[in-house]
Order: C-alpha cells, then structure tokens, then sequence
C-alpha cells in the first residue's frame, strides 16, 4: 500500500509517499513548493487569492499521488491555517476542488508528531528535537516517554520576520531583539536551561536548508549523518549577519530560504546556547513520517482522500468527535458532497436527467385531446388516398 501525506505549512506545501508492507514504512518520494500562506491573509481570514492558490497547490500534489500509484492520501495543516478564521470555508474550497479533506494539527500534536518520526535519536545524550516553522517551534525532550517533554511555541520565522525585521535579512541590531524575543518566549514555555540537553536535533525545512548552507561555508563531507559543530556554526550566523557575500551563499544553496534561513540561524543558535549543547544534529524526518505512523497504529483519527473511489473518507462518528474534543480542526463532513468529482459534469458528459414527478399526471385538456384525435384521423385518411 502506498500513502501520501500532504502538509500545508506557513511557507511551503510538502508531501512525502510512502510504502507500507507489514508495518515497515520505507519514503519513496518527497516534493516540497514554495506557498507564503500569511501573504495571503485579510485580517486573520485567507483571501480569495490564497484559497485559490492553496486550493492550486493541492491540486498538483494530489495529481503527482496519482502519477505515483498512492492508494491513500492524508491532508494535513499545522501553523499555516490554526490561526485562520475562515477554516471551514478554505476547507470547503479545497475538498469541492480536488476532494480531500484538511486535518487540522493543534500544536501538541504537532510536536507528538515529530517526537514519534525522531524517537530514535533518544539513544544520543540528553537529546531535544527543535522544529523552527513559519509560525511556531516545537521542542520535545526525546527522552521523555510522554507529552510532559514536549512545547509548541507560538512564534516562527515568518512571525519573527514581521516584527523585527526591516529588509530581506535581518542584521546584528535585529537578531539581538530576535534572541531576546525568543529568550523570553522560551522562560514562559518553562523550556528547561542549561545543563538539561547535550545534543539538539533539528527538523523541518528551514533546518535542511540551514544544513546546506552550513555544509558549503564550512566545507563539510557529503553523506553521512548531517552533523554541525558548534564553533563553525556561530561563526556561520555571524556570516548571515554581516558577511558582505550572505545574499550569495544563500542564493547558491538554498535560494527559497533567502528571508528566512538568518532568522533560523539566530533562533537556533539562541536554542543550542539556552542548552548549552554539544551536538547538533539535522533530521530529514518530520511532522508528515509521524503523522502517518501515528494514523496507521489508530492514535489519530483522521480524514483522508481513497484513490481507488475517488472519494474522501471521514473517521466514524464518535472518532471525529473525540479528534474535534481534543482540539483538531477537521473538514466539515457534510462538506463531502462538494466532492470535486460530483461538483459539476466534466466537459464532453452529458448533465444528469431532472426526476421524475410524482403522483398523478396532470389532467389533459378534453377540446385538445378531441383535435389531436381529428388530426390523427384526417391524416390516415390522406395516406389512404
């Protein structure tokens, strides 16, 4: 069985397909678009134009799914769209145009998400997994067998971009805020201190593209466990923060993640200090490799679009209401009817037949019936002739 998992995330759509043979899951395809969602938003509703873009964006993934033979896919959404107001009307929109439905991921989960993806890690010394997003960072105590271990903080790159800075990239004045801004931030999360973690694990996109650029200014070996030493490092985010070449390092390596792999940089430099760390490590595993695991051992309950029926399924009823108790954003079901493949005829078909009426028929004017019997009558008799 193959799956697809679809995140929508404040700057990008990505989705992973994976192959599943007795409970074994192995990645076979990743594709990541570029999707700045908080451009988008009109007060806190998405926009039109970001409904129609986002319901675009869908549509490709869910196309690339069909190319690649997946059986099932799964719609998620974390940050982008917690905050949006009009949920429900995007969730529509996305469901009438390409018929899967949008699970929505509370924070906690989210984080749980990447806990399970990278549990594995918990063999290093004291290890934490950081997830700097667009619009929140997760931290989770990888030692930890439960969500006492785990925080979802509500600010990010893109956030942090807004606030303080001024131009592209941000420069020495404006990380110094950004560092006291997260600083601050990590105190009222009760985030431990120093002393806590030895080893930092980052995932997500903006800590791949870190990695990349780190590896090119630092030179490090291709292959390998993606590792960072922490003395290369800072001098990397001082680089990104007065280097008369930074706009060029980054566009050689990580082009897309030119306004926001600085702000990275700093939180992440910000976070490994606060722990006074030792390894830093970079996963390519994430919030999607968890949630699926999560949805195939029945520990969410999810909605999700069957390739084969060409139809969006929804989690029995109590299952649904469990999810939306604790939290999670889920489609409407009813919204199901707006199935993009029931939604209106395809071109070169014809539309369906009205229904038939019920009851008796109308009564036929007797003067009417009369003269068509008269006409019926006079014509045999001229075919006679």
């Amino acid at each position: 069985m193959k799956y697809a998992v679809i995140d929508i995330s404040s700057s990008s759509i990505s989705m992973i397909v994976a192959e599943m043979n007795a409970r074994v899951t192995e990645i076979i395809f990743r594709d990541r678009a570029s999707l700045t969602l908080l451009h988008y938003l009109d007060g806190r509703d998405l926009s039109q134009r970001g409904i129609e873009k986002l319901t675009e964006a869908v549509s490709v993934m869910k196309d690339k799914c069909v190319s690649l033979g997946v059986d099932a896919a799964y719609l998620i959404s974390t940050a982008a769209l917690r905050a949006v107001t009009n949920f429900e009307e995007v969730g529509a929109a996305i469901l009438n145009r390409t018929g899967l439905p949008v699970n929505a991921v509370d924070g906690q989960t989210e984080a749980y998400c990447d806990f399970i993806a990278n549990r594995f890690y918990s063999a290093y010394e004291s290890a934490v997994l950081l997830d700097i997003g667009g619009a929140s960072v997760e931290i989770c105590d990888l030692s930890a067998d439960d969500r006492s271990g785990m925080h979802s903080i509500d600010f990010g790159i893109l956030t942090l971009h807004n606030k303080f800075v001024e131009k592209i990239q941000p420069d020495e004045d404006e990380a110094k805020r950004i560092k006291k801004y997260v600083a601050r931030k990590l105190d009222k999360a009760n985030v431990p201190g120093e002393g806590r973690f030895a080893t930092v694990v980052m995932v997500g996109a903006a800590a791949l593209a870190l990695y990349d650029i780190y590896a090119e200014f630092a030179g490090a070996a291709e292959g390998g466990e993606r590792s960072m030493q922490y003395k290369k490092f800072k001098k990397l985010v001082d680089h990104l923060l007065t280097g008369r070449d930074r706009s060029k390092l980054i566009l050689d390596v990580a082009p897309e993640k030119l306004y926001s792999v600085g702000i990275a940089a700093v939180v992440a430099k910000a976070v490994f200090r606060r722990f006074g760390a030792k390894d830093l490590l970079v996963s390519d595993r994430g919030v999607k490799e968890g949630y699926l695991q999560l949805v195939n051992e029945g520990k969410i309950a999810a909605c999700s679009y069957d390739f084969h029926k060409e139809e969006a399924v929804f989690p029995a009823r109590p299952a649904q209401e469990e999810a939306r108790a604790k939290g999670a954003k889920i489609a409407a079901p009813a919204a199901k009817k707006l199935s993009a493949k029931k939604s209106a005829p395809a071109e070169g078909k014809e539309e369906a037949k009205p229904a038939k009426r019920r009851g008796r028929p109308p009564k036929k004017d007797k003067e009417k019936v009369e003269q068509s019997e008269e006409n019926k009558a006079a014509s045999k008799e001229n075919t006679q002739e």
